[in-house]
C-alpha cells in the first residue's frame, strides 16, 4: 500500500473511533437526565452544567436539574452513576432520602475528583 492510502486509511480509523466515543457520552447524558426525571416525578425537568466523568463502564453523569415544585422552581445537583452501582442522587430537596453531607462528599469524590467542569 502506497503512504497516501495508509495515512487516509488510518485517518478515517481515527475518525471512526472518536465518533463513536462522543455517542456513548451523549446516550448517557441521555439516560441520566431520563432516570432524573424519574426520580423527581417531573417529565418537564430542565438540565444545565451537565457533565459526564471517567469512562463507560465506571463513569457518572454530574450537572443541575431545575425542576417545578408548585409554584416554585428548584434547582438541585445530581449525580447519576453508568454501571448503576448506586444512585442516582439529588441533593435534599428534590425528592432525595440522602443528607446534604453526604451527598457532598458523594458530589465532591464522584464529580469534582473525577473532572467535573461543570
Amino acid at each position: 500500500m502506497r503512504p497516501l492510502p495508509k495515512l487516509l486509511l488510518a485517518c478515517a480509523l481515527l475518525s471512526a473511533c472518536s465518533g463513536s466515543a462522543g455517542d456513548w457520552r451523549a446516550d448517557a447524558i441521555a439516560a441520566a437526565e431520563a432516570r432524573m426525571r424519574g426520580l423527581i416525578n417531573d417529565p418537564a425537568a430542565t438540565f444545565s452544567h451537565v457533565d459526564l466523568t471517567g469512562d463507560s463502564a465506571t463513569g457518572q453523569t454530574c450537572g443541575v436539574v431545575i425542576s417545578k415544585v408548585g409554584i416554585f422552581t428548584k434547582e438541585a445537583r445530581f449525580i447519576v452513576y453508568i454501571d448503576n452501582t448506586a444512585g442516582p442522587f439529588v441533593e435534599p430537596g428534590l425528592g432525595s432520602s440522602m443528607s446534604q453531607a453526604d451527598f457532598d462528599w458523594a458530589w465532591k469524590n464522584d464529580c469534582v475528583n473525577e473532572g467535573y467542569k461543570g
